[in-house]
């Protein structure tokens, strides 16, 4: 058998002594001290938990809490805007500061005696003369049109004369001045009528009774066209029917 240096291996280490193997002896019924165990954080199995943290104080609520006194109010600072007054209405007026600066197309703005349509202040009707037109349409109460709406166009035309807009007074004067053409027209057109009828020598109406006729029928039919017409156009401009006569003036 080759030793184990002759084949090339490095020789053993010396071995210790043998009191170096030597097992501490302990007294009967004793026990070796054993190292404390780590719990994986840094303390030791066995030691009792720190005391925990006091909770974090609330933060104070955003709205006031029913029962709780009131706080103090915190003194603040006020400057007044300045204040320039312009005229009303008036465009390229320089804007108040603290206010905010209405559009100059948001006031009435008259144009020869007219206010522009469209330029009105806010929740502000502009003047217009319709309800006079409007009131007209009382003709067709039967039997009794005629003398409802001659009543209510002179009351119209009266209060509408303390009005301080050209529009108003003009589309009430020649509302009523219509109703008035309208009536005597109607009234000679009869009239005429029963003429041609009681001249008729046997009671038979001749054929020229087609002519005033006509005409009636005609008045009539100009009279509805000029009431919407004037219903129409007269928040604009004052409305002046062809066939109007001027009973009243100014």
């Amino acid at each position: 058998m080759t030793d184990a240096h002759d084949a090339g291996y490095p020789p053993a280490p010396p071995r210790p002594p043998q009191d170096a193997w030597a097992v501490p002896h302990t007294p009967l019924g004793q026990s070796l001290p054993l190292a404390p165990l780590s719990a994986g954080d840094g303390t030791a199995l066995g030691t009792p938990p720190p005391p925990p943290a006091p909770p974090a104080p609330p933060a104070p609520p955003a709205y006031p809490v029913y029962g709780a006194a009131p706080s103090a109010p915190q003194p603040r600072s006020y400057q007044p805007p300045s204040y320039q007054p312009t005229a009303f209405g008036q465009p390229g007026a320089a804007p108040t500061a603290g206010y905010p600066s209405a559009p100059a197309s948001a006031y009435p703005v008259s144009h020869g005696g007219y206010p522009v349509p469209g330029q009105t202040a806010y929740g502000y009707m502009a003047p217009s003369g319709r309800k006079f037109w409007g009131l007209l349409f009382l003709f067709y109460i039967p039997y009794l049109g005629w003398l409802v709406t001659i009543i209510v166009g002179l009351v119209q035309r009266s209060s509408a004369k303390q009005s301080p807009m050209p529009i108003v007074r003009e589309n009430a004067r020649w509302a009523l001045n219509w109703a008035l053409s309208y009536v005597i027209y109607q009234a000679v057109i009869l009239a005429l009528i029963v003429a041609i009828v009681a001249a008729s020598p046997d009671g038979e109406p001749p054929a020229v009774i087609a002519i005033p006729g006509t005409l009636f029928f005609g008045v009539g039919v100009y009279c509805l066209v000029t009431m919407i017409r004037g219903c129409v156009i007269s928040d604009r401009v004052v409305h002046r029917p062809a066939l109007a006569l001027p009973l009243f003036r100014g």
